[in-house]
């Protein structure tokens, strides 16, 4: 998918603010200059893709951090607009491309948008047409990192959308739920193969439970890896009361030219996780717990994960997958 409106060009960026202490003169006793230790940031955006919905575009109003000293550094993002879903699994858009800055450690960071309510502002399309999408508190927040001297640091900011993204009050709103962000060099990718069978048996048992128009919302949910086995395996909620684990990621799972089925997450922590898969997606609201107020389940265990660091692929296969094959 194409985006109609085409991404502006990333506007270089002058390091201002900061000026280099010493006096003129020719007097032997001038103190030397007193030299700022810069390095530099890039920031990439990516996101895990949504049933249903076409085009997720988001406008970048500025980049705001704050130093250790309380020094607040801004940087115009010009209105940045971009479409979110042309960047999923290990595609990102980078947004930010070798910000020079002091080094030192940063704290608040965050990105403001130009929220949906505003004359071309954040928007959603889906099968109803183009929609204003608002974001919690008018920004996209980023983790605090430390900026070392002569150091490039890459970022990406991975938004999920089927934890962030909400339909209340007659509007779509992308909650701070599901948004993170990670240096590269601790994350990697995962690519999933998912039993066609456990396709089959799922819809099969669920048949109950389609979806108007009888399609199934296959999908992959990955948990940490206190979860050892399906029954500790729950649905999207921000706030449980229950004794099981909300998913850290979730995609859904698809059908390559082949007809095999798959599923890919990116930038992800390096670590342990464990995945689960169901059909039953479309009856997970993450407004609710529906595992004890709704027909949600989780289907078969997808068994342990390992992801490796520095923006390796991980390839995992689920009961049978499919050898090895991707389409």
């Amino acid at each position: 998918m194409r985006s109609f409106t085409l991404p502006l060009t990333l506007i270089p960026f002058a390091l201002s603010g900061f000026m280099l202490a010493g006096c003129g003169g020719s007097d032997d006793n001038t103190p030397p200059e007193q030299v700022v230790s810069t390095g530099s940031v890039s920031i990439a955006i990516s996101d895990a893709p949504m049933s249903q919905v076409s085009r997720v575009e988001l406008v970048l109003d500025k980049l705001v951090m704050t130093d250790a000293h309380g020094q607040v550094h801004s940087r115009d993002m010009a209105q940045h607009r971009f479409n979110l879903l042309d960047y999923q699994g290990k595609e990102s858009h980078k947004v930010i491309d070798g910000l020079e800055l002091p080094a030192g450690q940063y704290h608040d960071v965050h990105f403001t948008l130009v929220n949906g309510d505003q004359a071309q502002g954040c928007a959603i399309e889906n099968g109803q047409g183009l929609h204003p999408l608002m974001i919690e508190n008018g920004r996209l927040p980023m983790a605090n990192f430390t900026l070392g001297e002569h150091q490039h640091l890459n970022l990406t900011m991975e938004i999920d959308l089927y934890q962030s993204m909400h339909f209340s009050d007659g509007q779509y709103q992308l909650n701070h739920h599901g948004v993170y962000s990670i240096d590269n060099e601790t994350m990697g990718h995962l690519f999933g193969e998912m039993d066609s069978q456990w396709i089959a048996d799922c819809e099969t048992q669920n048949a109950d439970n389609a979806p108007e128009g009888g399609q199934f919302y296959h999908m992959a949910y990955l948990y940490s890896n206190e979860v050892t086995n399906i029954s500790q395996m729950g649905d999207i909620v921000q706030d449980r009361s229950d004794a099981l684990f909300s998913p850290v990621a979730i995609s859904p799972v698809r059908q390559d030219i082949n007809g095999n089925w798959f599923f890919a997450m990116g930038y992800l922590p390096s670590g342990s996780y464990r995945v689960g898969y169901t059909c039953l997606g479309h009856l997970d609201d993450p407004a609710q717990n529906d595992m004890t107020q709704g027909a949600f389940s989780l289907f078969e265990d997808g068994g342990e994960i390992t992801v490796e660091d520095g923006g390796r692929e991980t390839r995992h296969q689920c009961g049978r997958g499919h050898g090895g094959h991707r389409g």
